[in-house]
């Protein structure tokens, strides 16, 4: 029963975030709004790996006038990027698993 109640909150926690002003929509729409999101994230994923690649590129040509250290902060910050992204996305999933779930049960 907690463990229910915790999955529940959770859920309505991701709802709050991820469907901001789209919470009166019915749940159809929403699972909607959530793929297009969710594609969304894969494409913002996909546009950091090319610029990490890029960059890499760079580097290893020796074609900038940056300092090493200047690509260790952006491989970092790019590295945080993705995986804020990887978790988004999982979250969004895991919403629109729940939702098809209870149209299903509807």
């Amino acid at each position: 029963m907690k463990h229910q109640t915790e999955d529940e909150e959770r859920l309505s926690v991701y709802e709050e975030v991820h469907l901001r002003g789209k919470q009166d929509l019915s749940n159809e729409e929403k699972i909607d709004y959530l793929r297009k999101k969710n594609r969304n994230k894969s494409i913002h994923f996909i546009i950091n790996i090319v610029i990490v690649l890029f960059f890499i590129l760079m580097l290893v040509n020796e074609q900038t006038t940056f300092g090493d250290w200047f690509y260790y902060v952006l491989f970092g910050v790019f590295a945080l990027n993705m995986i804020l992204i990887y978790f988004q996305k999982k979250q969004i999933v895991n919403l629109i698993d729940d939702l098809v779930l209870k149209v299903r049960s509807e």
